[in-house]
């Protein structure tokens, strides 16, 4: 493979993101807690302190180290539930353990059930409801209290059958729980008084909607934000102790999906995040006047899991970020400015990332949307690579790429394009590949070449794709071959018809979802790699794990003697790397593999070795 002089200095650096598997803020929203694996077999805790009279700051929880594996997490904590005082809850199939903030370990008993509805007590002290189902038939649930370490957790009381998500508390004191309650077919908001459980009263009728689910609540405030819905539409309403409820118009407007987030614990506002294809925003909706304002700052990174904090703390709205050049970050936003506070590892830390945001393209028919991450514009970038995502039925979006920051790292610019047929523009946009695999999707590509070439005034441009994204790559290098320099392909596949023989029964229903083994018939020809790898001409590399579970490795080894029976030259002309134990990622974890492929990308560089 690669030398060790000519690896990327970034790996270090990179190979510090934490692989997050749960993250959870305090019930006032002053601390937050998260599990995560270390890539070296152990799962660790981090513990945030996110008060406002100081800068805020992440650490190690002492005392916590669990035995554990990104691809084995069975029989060990699965939530971490934190308090204000800087102790952790953890639940999972282990059962209860409470860590102190000095690294103390006491057991918390066990509960008989994986709890579906886990709510820490809302002014922040040790004192964790539990709602889940017991395995009865009937579909009935039961209530747990685990009311601090002193005692084991114990069971309140069977309830009727609830659906379980969204409520939450209604009073500051933690003595009521708003519920959703299953009648017939829907589904009415209720209230748990945990000193009678398994007698719930119905919140007041609330007139015109045909059923009402209750998504938040506002404990200090006593108010609860309600999905209430109207011939079929949802719309957003509010009820509050001895008021009508509310409906407002105007998150009716609001373009995308609008997904409720956090609501203010004194009432009054609630955080909304609006999807609307790869744009992000956050907006407040104010449920005492029903406006709706844009938040100031950066709020298209504010897509995380989010909290508001009490009023005493400047009621300041946290979310965990994800966005695709800020790995690690958790951003305060407060009535007058944002904040930021990192995990503390060299990935968090480190502020020389490559930026990403989304452009729109020239597809085949009409734009398309790309994520673009580089640390230079692609019309002047040394050089630039189209990434092809995997699927079909997958998207590119703005989340962290360890890969695009290695591309980049090496003067490359990523454009990763969503042409028709990804997800998250909607059914119709997705479906337009059903039945016409490498259709639309590939002439969205080619379009796209065309254009950034013109743009550029370069003769040719780089490919990358991964698992369908590597077969709709080796496609379009075959089709138009002096358009591109070289081609980088993950686990790809031949065609559907080839890799449906052997297949898993969960591709072949995917492939059967997508009617993807219908040929296509226009000016293109073939659509199998088979028959038009002869037209190649850009070096190509393929890489591809030899335990593979999605898309077998026998589709590449066809690939390597076909393009060895056409004469061309394994080292020189393309070449092969198969990773022993590798699945369906095969660069996962791996420096040398992650290097080779991006000196590839930003030199041609083939491996020493194949």
């Amino acid at each position: 493979m690669t030398s060790t002089a000519t690896r990327p200095h970034l790996w270090p650096t990179l190979i510090s993101l934490r692989s997050r598997i749960a993250f959870r803020y305090s019930a006032t929203g002053r601390t937050a807690a998260g599990l995560f694996t270390d890539g070296r077999g152990k799962l660790l805790c981090e513990f945030w302190r996110l008060g406002t009279g100081m800068p805020g700051d992440c650490s190690r929880l002492p005392g916590f180290e669990v035995a554990a594996s990104n691809a084995d997490l069975t029989g060990i904590p699965s939530e971490a539930v934190p308090f204000d005082d800087g102790s952790v809850l953890f639940a999972g199939e282990p059962g209860l353990s409470l860590v102190e903030p000095g690294g103390r370990r006491r057991d918390g008993g066990r509960l008989p059930f994986r709890p579906e509805v886990i709510a820490a007590a809302p002014d922040g002290s040790r004192r964790v409801l539990f709602l889940g189902r017991e395995g009865t038939p009937d579909g009935k649930c039961t209530a747990w209290l685990w009311a601090g370490p002193d005692e084991p957790a114990r069971r309140l009381g069977e309830l009727p059958a609830l659906l379980l998500r969204g409520g939450g508390w209604l009073d500051r004191a933690g003595t009521e729980f708003v519920v959703n309650r299953r009648r017939g077919a829907g589904v009415r908001p209720a209230v748990l008084d945990l000193s009678a459980v398994g007698e719930l009263t119905d919140l007041p009728i609330l007139p015109g909607s045909e059923g009402d689910i209750a998504w938040l609540t506002a404990p200090s405030g006593r108010e609860v934000l309600l999905s209430s819905e109207f011939d079929g539409e949802h719309r957003l309403r509010s009820w509050r102790l001895g008021r009508s409820a509310t409906e407002f118009p105007a998150t009716r407007g609001l373009a995308g999906v609008v997904t409720p987030m956090a609501m203010r614990p004194r009432g009054g506002a609630v955080a909304l995040h609006v999807r609307d294809g790869l744009r992000e925003q956050v907006v407040e909706l104010d449920t005492d006047t029903g406006a709706v304002r844009r938040l100031a700052g950066p709020g298209e990174r504010a897509s995380g899991i989010m909290a508001w904090s009490e009023p005493g703390d400047g009621e300041r709205l946290w979310s965990l970020t994800a966005g695709a050049g800020y790995p690690g970050r958790i951003i305060g936003h407060g009535p007058r400015d944002w904040i930021e506070i990192h995990d503390g590892t060299p990935a968090g830390q480190y502020d020389g990332w490559a930026p990403s945001g989304l452009e729109r393209f020239p597809g085949a028919e009409a734009e398309i949307e790309a994520v673009v991450c580089g640390h230079e514009d692609w019309r002047t970038a040394r050089a630039v690579v189209v990434a092809l995502h995997g699927g079909p039925a997958a998207r590119w979006s703005l989340k962290f790429s360890q890969l695009f920051q290695l591309f980049a790292d090496q003067g490359v610019t990523v454009i990763a394009p969503n042409p028709r047929g990804s997800t998250g523009y909607g059914d119709e946009f997705h479906h337009l590949i059903t039945g016409a695999w490498a259709g639309p999707d590939l002439a969205d590509v080619l379009a796209l070449g065309r254009y950034v070439r013109q743009q550029r005034d370069d003769e040719s441009l780089i490919l990358f794709g991964a698992s369908y994204g590597a077969y709709l790559a080796l496609l379009a290098a075959s089709i138009e071959p002096r358009a591109w320099s070289r081609v980088l392909a993950i686990a790809p596949m031949l065609s559907a018809a080839r890799l449906y023989p052997e297949a898993s029964a969960e591709v072949r229903a995917m492939i059967d979802r997508l009617d993807g083994r219908r040929p296509v018939a226009d000016a293109l020809g073939s659509r199998d790699v088979l028959d038009r790898v002869a037209e190649l001409e850009a070096p190509l590399l393929v890489v591809h794990g030899d335990a593979d579970p999605r898309i077998p490795v026998t589709q590449s080894r066809v690939l390597v003697d076909r393009l060895t029976g056409l004469g061309r030259r394994a080292g020189a002309d393309f070449g092969y790397v198969e990773v022993a134990g590798g699945g369906h990622a095969p660069l996962d974890g791996s420096a040398e593999l992650h290097h080779a492929a991006a000196r590839f990308i930003g030199h041609g560089e083939m491996p020493a070795r194949s």
